[in-house]
């Protein structure tokens, strides 16, 4: 389907639910057969906008239509095109196009301007031209400030330390239907290099943002801080498989070191992918005189390596139904091959991650177990058939913190990991959880800020960088550092929910409100963001706590995080009821939780500091 008429299908859906207040992007999303985080993806390519912008958006066209035809009141055009209510609907009318729906329908306006979110009416050609400078000069200062503190900064940082990117490989076969292999051959290639000593890889969490982009290479090079960049693209035959890669130093002028093709057939693809990897890991180890260390490839059936590659991919995109499919592939690979270890690696992984995303405490304490039994058998065998997979001790060393809170198992892990791969970010953010546990603050900022060094662009490691800032404190580097997580992903809803926390920290409850609002719009909760609006502190946050501990509505079934509201409004006494509610369940994000500061009040509380105890906290509160 091309990009007009799938995006066509999109209005269409939209506008053939209008009146619901309820339908948002996870309503859109199961419509068009995908995933959340695809539908996020696709509509913000297709229109530069996120899904939820989209939808008003839409929205506020059928009401302008409605409007001329001068049938209905504005009120009545609220409701009809799903609008909680009319004060919301003139307020959104009026930040979209600055003049309320009144007006435009008693003075039959045919023009509309549409303005910016936060911009006030602006009367003059003078006053236009002024605004668009400097929302202009404030984008320029935001993005420069992102890439890093200073141009001299990054430019030491090239010239000092050897560092790539792997960007994604392009499917250029006929069909193009093998995007997965793709993908597949850019993650051995990124983990081959990463055993080249002293050379910084990063991971493919961040390039996977330039997959089929048309940003300079110089640009690219900038965002990710490094002086070398790998790309290329693969075409699929029946039996063969031919590779394009070239080496290209981006800064200060672009430079191509070296090209090389690769064709042969993949009877065994794991076997190619290893030689084709150890091959341009070869010729980088050459150019910075490195050698890399060949790794030991094992023989797997190609269609067990096909199938693990699809699950691999469904793994990344995080959310329920892909979870539940990639567990489906890698059983698949593992029936084929029962000898090759990614698959049980990342199964393993999968188990772990599935039990976020269920919602009746029982039921997850339930899974809880299970998958727990599962990863554990998964890692074992992933372990015990190659005992060099950095990725596996990660993977285990994840499950010894979340799921037992055995932080010197997690830690024993992740240095073994990180002794076979030092590039793995997943394995720094497990050792900076490590000394947050220990309340080494110096140490749990420097593995943070390494991670993101390692993933500059991912926003869960850049969300665990602002973290660490607030757990140390330094409220407003975390503000400073949250949002630079939304000006690249403004649908991140973390970062959004704990932005207001920095906020509230800061004594700044307006806001804190603020950003609670814009989280519960992304989230769809279009009512409850409307009462955030119109309510104080106080009444919007004993509002939510009514709504997710006894509304029908669940709007939040994690103990940990209903404990946090209830200090919001200053309620010790339900903070500690849903504290030892969550030690109850075995809620996973506890003890990194209990760590944020929020819970300062409850330090000298025994029952507080009995659950600290019990859960491994060894910080001196």
């Amino acid at each position: 389907m091309d990009e007009n008429r799938f995006l066509n299908k999109i209005k269409r859906i939209i506008n053939s639910n209008i009146g619901k207040e309820d339908f948002g992007v996870r309503e859109l999303a199961s419509e068009l057969g995908f995933s959340r985080s695809q539908t996020l993806r696709r509509v913000k390519a297709l229109t530069g906008k996120s899904a939820n912008h989209f939808i008003r958006e839409t929205r506020l066209k059928k009401a302008i239509e409605l409007l001329k035809e001068d049938t209905y009141t504005a009120s009545e055009i609220a409701y009809k095109v799903g609008f909680s209510s009319p004060s919301y609907f003139n307020k959104c009318f009026h930040d979209s196009f600055g003049i309320t729906p009144g007006d435009y329908k008693n003075h039959r306006v045919d023009k509309i301007v549409h303005l910016p979110k936060t911009a006030k009416i602006i009367h003059n050609r003078k006053a236009l031209i002024a605004f668009i400078l400097i929302c202009s000069v404030l984008i320029f200062i935001i993005y420069t400030a992102f890439q890093s503190d200073s141009k001299s900064t990054r430019v030491d940082s090239i010239l000092n330390e050897a560092s790539i990117a792997v960007l994604p490989l392009l499917d250029l076969s006929k069909n193009k239907n093998m995007e997965y292999m793709a993908i597949g051959l850019t993650d051995a290639i990124t983990l081959e290099l990463s055993k080249i000593k002293g050379l910084r890889v990063i991971s493919r969490g961040s390039t996977m943002i330039f997959q089929d982009s048309i940003i300079p290479y110089s640009q690219i090079a900038e965002n990710l801080n490094v002086n070398l960049l790998l790309e290329g693209s693969v075409i699929f035959s029946s039996d063969s498989l031919r590779v394009t890669v070239q080496l290209i130093e981006p800064l200060p002028k672009e430079k191509h070191i070296w090209a090389n093709k690769y064709e042969q057939n993949f009877s065994n693809i794991i076997e190619l992918a290893d030689n084709i990897s150890t091959q341009i890991a070869n010729e980088i180890g050459l150019v910075f005189n490195n050698e890399s260390e060949n790794s030991n490839s094992s023989k797997v059936n190609p269609n067990a390596y096909k199938y693990y590659l699809r699950g691999k991919l469904l793994w990344q995109n995080q959310n329920p139904e892909s979870i539940q499919k990639a567990i489906s592939y890698l059983n698949k690979s593992i029936q084929i091959d029962s000898t090759f270890a990614p698959s049980y690696s990342c199964l393993a992984d999968c188990y772990v991650i599935m039990n976020k995303f269920i919602q009746n405490n029982e039921d997850k304490f339930k899974n809880r177990l299970e998958s727990h039994l599962a990863a554990n058998n998964a890692m074992n065998k992933a372990i015990g058939l190659d005992s060099s997979l950095a990725e596996a001790y990660i993977t285990k060393g994840k499950i010894f913190g979340k799921l037992d809170w055995n932080w010197e198992e997690m830690k024993e892990m992740a240095d073994k990991g990180l002794g076979l791969n030092p590039n793995n970010p997943y394995g720094h953010i497990l050792l900076s959880k490590y000394w947050a546990i220990k309340g080494n603050q110096d140490r749990l900022l420097k593995e943070a800020i390494t991670a993101e060094h390692l993933d500059p662009l991912n926003p869960m490691t850049i969300s665990w960088v602002c973290y660490s800032y607030l757990l140390t404190g330094k409220y407003n580097e975390a503000i400073e550092k949250y949002h630079q997580v939304l000006e690249l992903f403004p649908n991140h809803g973390l970062a959004w929910n704990d932005l207001g926390i920095a906020y509230y920290l800061l004594g700044e409850k307006e806001k804190a409100k603020e950003s609670w609002k814009e989280l519960h719009e992304i989230m769809g909760n279009y009512s409850m963001a409307k009462y955030f609006e119109n309510e104080n502190f106080d009444n919007s946050v004993n509002h939510w706590l009514l709504e997710a501990t006894t509304g029908s509505k669940l709007y939040c079934s994690n103990p940990s995080i209903i404990a946090i509201a209830h200090l919001f409004v200053n309620q010790k006494e339900g903070a500690l009821d849903y504290l030892e509610l969550a030690y109850k369940y075995k809620n996973e994000d506890l003890p990194l939780i209990m760590l944020n500061p929020v819970f300062k009040n409850l330090y000298d509380e025994p029952r507080f500091n009995k659950i600290a105890h019990k859960v491994g906290i060894t910080k001196k509160f």
